[in-house]
């Protein structure tokens, strides 16, 4: 919210093809997306002493990419090595306005997977 406020999420992926598809689709039911950075730094940040790693970074500042960061590393690569495809939706300041749910991502994902 920090960053995007309550009308836009954030969505981080590894493949520019995935993240302009979910950010098209969005255009398309008025649920923006802007893409947002997963960083060496963000990687990094998320490394602990006691742990291997944490779910979100040293300091408040870049907490959702910490966040993505975090679950990126639980992505498992498929049994002829290459990297999965993927993306995250942060919709946390989207999802709930005035204390009412909006529902925000449903008719995104619906009008991806639609197409």
């Amino acid at each position: 919210m920090v960053a995007l406020g309550e009308d836009t999420a954030g969505v981080f992926s590894n493949n520019d093809k995935l993240a302009e598809d979910l950010i098209d689709s969005g255009k398309q039911c008025d649920e923006n997306l802007w893409r947002m950075p997963i960083t060496k730094e963000h990687r990094e940040g998320i490394k602990r002493d006691v742990a291997d790693i944490n779910n979100c970074g040293k300091t408040r500042w870049a907490d959702a990419s910490s966040g993505a960061a975090f679950l990126e590393r639980f992505l498992e690569k498929a049994k002829d090595g290459t990297e999965p495809t993927w993306a995250h939706l942060d919709i946390a300041g989207t999802c709930i306005k005035k204390g009412e749910c909006t529902g925000f991502g449903a008719g995104l994902l619906l009008t991806y997977l639609s197409k």
